[in-house]
């Protein structure tokens, strides 16, 4: 049952989809994710990279690469970075702006290193999101969010941690 209700709705945006216009579209932005784990948060600056492809006006599909923060604590230099694809709901308000939902897989990664010794730490999880997009014009918009990465788990049993990650992000997107 699944599966048919699955292929009815790629039929359906398949249906719509050729008579829409497509659109490949760039974007950056600046972010600031939020660590937190047993009661403590850390906020970190951090940037991010999107190509994203409009199938129509209510659907969209990217990829982004982000840097979500970089620190050093105790001799440990630490970096967490993602890589996300999701898929885009939009519901265009006006001309201008329009409201979206987003759903998709992250690959987060944590990459710790104290003098020669290096560890890396790499988690996929769902993640979710929504925010608003306003377009200057037809090509250049401005858009803010909030992304939910989930809780990642860090160690193993008794000595593990799990750290929910969360981000803030406001950048501008260039359409093609």
């Amino acid at each position: 049952m699944k599966k048919i209700v699955a292929l009815a709705a790629l039929a359906f945006i398949a249906a719509h989809a050729s008579a829409a216009d497509k659109t490949w579209y760039i974007g950056g932005d600046i972010s600031s994710s939020q660590f937190k784990a047993e009661g403590e948060k850390e906020r970190k600056t951090g940037f991010g990279a999107t190509l994203g492809y409009s199938l129509n006006e209510n659907v969209a599909f990217e990829l982004q690469a982000r840097r979500m923060g970089k620190w050093k604590e105790d001799g440990v230099s630490i970096t967490a970075n993602a890589i996300h694809a999701s898929v885009l709901g939009i519901a265009p308000i006006t001309k201008e702006f329009s409201l979206f939902g987003r759903l998709g897989m992250s690959r987060n990664s944590l990459d710790l290193s104290q003098g020669n010794a290096t560890y890396s730490l790499h988690k996929s999880k769902a993640l979710f999101g929504f925010g608003g997009d306003y377009a200057f014009d037809k090509n250049l918009s401005l858009r803010a969010e909030y992304v939910n990465l989930g809780s990642n788990k860090i160690g193993t049993g008794t000595d593990s941690v799990n750290v929910k990650i969360q981000q803030f992000n406001v950048g501008l997107n260039y359409a093609f």
